[in-house]
């Protein structure tokens, strides 16, 4: 699956103001058809969305494919942003960071206590939470495993947010280690930007390779 689309991704501008608008692309419709008849067909649950570099668009995907999925459809879409190094899933919704992912990694919170509500019933965001210098540690594939086990109980889709495949940082949950876990993956990259070389070393970092790997998405700049 190859798509095309325009999003806006670059560093600090907010993406609410056209989260909305932006659902109603041809693209967007397209790619939810896409995705949404395949995890039916596999009965599968997630998808995770990652880049090979920084800013190539992943939260503008998953925020907006997540909206027109849970307006369009009756589906429960669930997103999560596991982007630890350059969390910003919170921005679109309107949402504050804190009471996230890393609370419930690092055991202060438990999962029900940060699954937060947007202006779609069936739409539910779980953002980066506060920063934690120490969430490596908590970071093992059992925990992990059971949070997703938990996450398709209640929900019908569940995407990732993820960090770049190609830079890491210690205290990130590591996008080639979630996509174990994960039943899809899809590549954004960015025109005029991300190289061959990039998006090959990209595919080639992922488990089980293209295997894995269900689609691409070839993100133009406004």
């Amino acid at each position: 699956m190859f798509l095309s689309l325009n999003g806006n991704s670059k560093k600090g501008i907010p993406l609410n103001k056209v989260v909305t608008s932006a659902s109603g692309y041809a693209e967007i419709h397209r790619l939810r058809e896409n995705i949404v008849n395949l995890l039916l067909r596999e009965k599968q649950k997630t998808i995770m969305v990652t880049s090979p570099h920084d800013y190539a668009g992943n939260t503008f995907l998953v925020s907006v494919l997540g909206f027109n999925i849970a307006y369009f459809s009756k589906m429960k879409v669930l997103l999560v942003d596991m982007n630890m190094r350059n969390p910003q899933l919170h921005i679109p919704f309107d949402l504050k960071l804190e009471h996230g992912f890393s609370e419930v990694a690092s055991g202060f919170l438990n999962v029900k206590d940060i699954i937060k509500d947007t202006s779609l019933p069936g739409l539910k965001v779980i953002t980066g939470g506060k920063p934690d210098s120490e969430l490596s540690r908590f970071l093992k594939r059992s925990f992990l495993d059971n949070l997703v086990t938990e996450f398709k109980r209640y929900f019908d889709l569940i995407l990732f947010d993820t960090s770049p495949v190609l830079v890491q940082n210690r205290n990130n949950v590591d996008p080639t280690f979630l996509s174990l876990i994960c039943d899809k993956v899809v590549i954004v990259v960015q025109g005029k930007k991300t190289t061959r070389s990039e998006l090959e070393n990209a595919v080639s970092a992922i488990p089980q390779g293209r295997a894995k790997i269900s689609g691409l998405v070839y993100n133009h700049q406004f």
